[in-house]
């Protein structure tokens, strides 16, 4: 991945549109930012930005389930724990009461 690559535009299903992968990196990374872990995303344009962004997310990775599964109820901040490390990322509750995060950072890069 070199600089070629940064370079890729990214555009979303609602319209939004970032010349280069780093600015809307830095766009959801700054969205992530203004939220606490567990604080709902309660923003219009955020939740619009975060569904445009899952669209995306679901018709590129195709290794799993859908992320948006039977719809989205609201996106939230949680810690994404793992072995040795964690990390602020956006989940997802759905309307069926199910949650389940993703990355936003592999939505962009795909």
């Amino acid at each position: 991945m070199g600089s070629d690559t940064m370079a890729k535009s990214v555009s979303l299903p609602n319209g939004r549109f970032w010349k280069a992968q780093t600015a809307a990196l830095d766009h959801f990374k700054d969205m992530l930012r203004r939220h606490e872990d567990e604080q709902i995303v309660e923003d219009y344009l955020d939740h619009d930005d975060l569904a445009a962004l899952l669209e995306r997310y679901d018709a590129v990775i195709v290794d799993g389930p859908a992320k948006i599964g039977p719809g989205i109820d609201y996106f939230f901040r949680r810690q994404n724990a793992g072995e040795g490390f964690s990390t602020p990322g956006f989940w997802i509750r759905r309307i069926d009461g199910s949650e389940t995060d993703f990355s936003y950072i592999q939505a962009v890069r795909s």
